[in-house]
């Protein structure tokens, strides 16, 4: 963007000895390329909506077919399965029928010894468990996790599993320096860590959509300004808390509206919290909805009140739109969000201050605008999709190289 600000620097929790720059050698340096396709099989619980599957989607849609043979594994199909296979890439469907189901883990291991992966790559907590063990079970040569949040070894069974199975692990990929950080205060070796950020698919982004036309189904006055939340309905996100803010709010900005785009399982008590607070007629609930690049195309600017997070794919898509953000100080959200200049960070769970922002924000399109230019600078320079999966594939070939040296 040529009328754009100066691009910013690397986020500020993220500077050098933390994420790690991956790029493959060259021949001379002693790297070996695959002699064919490492068939990589990518592995996670559900391929419904989510930002998880959002990224699995982004990366086998773009990974080097000449590098790589790429399939997918889920335990629950969804609709982004549907979106994956019409890449040409298979979707094996697996079933978990238990909480612990020893089954699955010797299903998964013949899967993988039938169709020979070199490489396994693992998502979210069921996947990761259950996926490294038959991996490992399957004499997989080489298996990788990754991990998306700051709560995931909340229960002390989990940490004492996730560094057993962290030994038998070749690289832990974290999507947030705050996740990183999480993952080696709980004892995982730093070696095996390493930061990649989500990325961002543009494309989304650059067919601009009318924002009249999803205006007219909120039946919003011509002089509204619409903030708006992405994101599912869950009590992570914390959307009390947003309601509370609002109504705070409510009277000294009467021009505000509130869009909670996304369905889950609050849904109906949030309704109830908005008739109570006196802010239902201001305050608008789309459900679940396919269309997420169009909202935030739509909304004036973009709020999110979660009380954890890895790395926000709400906030990196927001900022994409070209949308000023406000949103919680947590997880990985300060390494994107740079405060004053592409939006404001709040604490957690404080009403009052995310009202203050939202008030102050609300008060001056000019700074909506300004915000929206610079984050969508931002999240172009440093959290774009080719970035995600340049250094993704990086990695992979990293590692096979390194075995296949040390097999010769």
């Amino acid at each position: 963007m040529k009328d754009g600000p100066t691009r910013a620097p690397a986020p500020a929790k993220a500077r050098p000895g933390n994420v790690v720059e991956l790029r493959p050698r060259s021949a001379a340096a002693g790297d070996m390329e695959p002699s064919r396709p490492l068939r990589t099989l990518f592995l996670i619980d559900e391929l419904d909506i989510g930002g998880t599957e959002q990224q699995i989607l982004e990366l086998v849609r773009r990974i080097d077919r000449r590098r790589f043979d790429p399939i997918v594994c889920c335990f629950r199909h969804g609709a982004k399965a549907r979106e994956i296979e019409s890449l040409g890439v298979r979707v094996i469907h697996e079933p978990k029928s238990l909480k612990a189901d020893p089954g699955l883990v010797l299903r998964l291991a013949k899967l993988m010894r039938r169709e020979r992966f070199d490489i396994v790559q693992t998502y979210l907590w069921g996947a990761n468990t259950w996926g490294r063990v038959a991996a490992r079970l399957a004499g997989v040569p080489h298996v990788l996790a990754s991990e998306r949040n700051v709560d995931v070894w909340e229960e002390r069974y989990k940490q004492v599993l996730g560094r057993l199975l962290a030994r038998a692990t070749d690289r832990i990929i974290a999507n947030s320096e705050a996740v990183r950080r999480y993952l080696l205060d709980h004892a995982v070796p730093a070696d095996k860590v390493v930061t990649i950020y989500n990325g961002v698919n543009f494309d989304r982004f650059r067919t601009a959509c009318d924002p009249a036309v999803r205006r007219a189904e909120l039946a919003l006055p011509a002089s509204a300004i619409l903030a708006g939340t992405v994101a599912r309905v869950e009590p992570a996100k914390d959307h009390g808390t947003l309601l509370t803010a609002f109504s705070l709010i409510a009277e000294r900005v009467p021009r505000l509206h509130l869009a909670v785009v996304g369905g889950g399982s609050e849904l109906e008590g949030l309704h109830s919290m908005a008739r109570d607070l006196g802010i239902a007629e201001r305050v608008h609930f789309t459900g679940a909805r396919t269309d997420a690049a169009e909202w935030l195309q739509t909304v004036d600017f973009s709020v999110l009140s979660s009380v954890k997070e890895g790395l926000s794919n709400t906030v990196l898509e927001s900022m994409a739109a070209g949308r000023a953000m406000i949103a919680t100080d947590v997880g990985g959200n300060a390494e994107v969000i740079v405060e004053g200049e592409t939006g404001h960070l709040v604490p957690a769970r404080d009403p009052q201050a995310l009202a203050e922002a939202m008030a102050r924000l609300a008060a001056s399109e000019d700074r909506i605008r300004e915000f929206g230019r610079a984050g969508r600078e931002r999240v172009l320079d440093l959290f774009s999709v080719e970035r995600m999966v340049e250094r993704t594939q990086a990695l992979y070939l990293s590692i096979a190289a390194t075995g296949a040296r040390a097999a010769a």
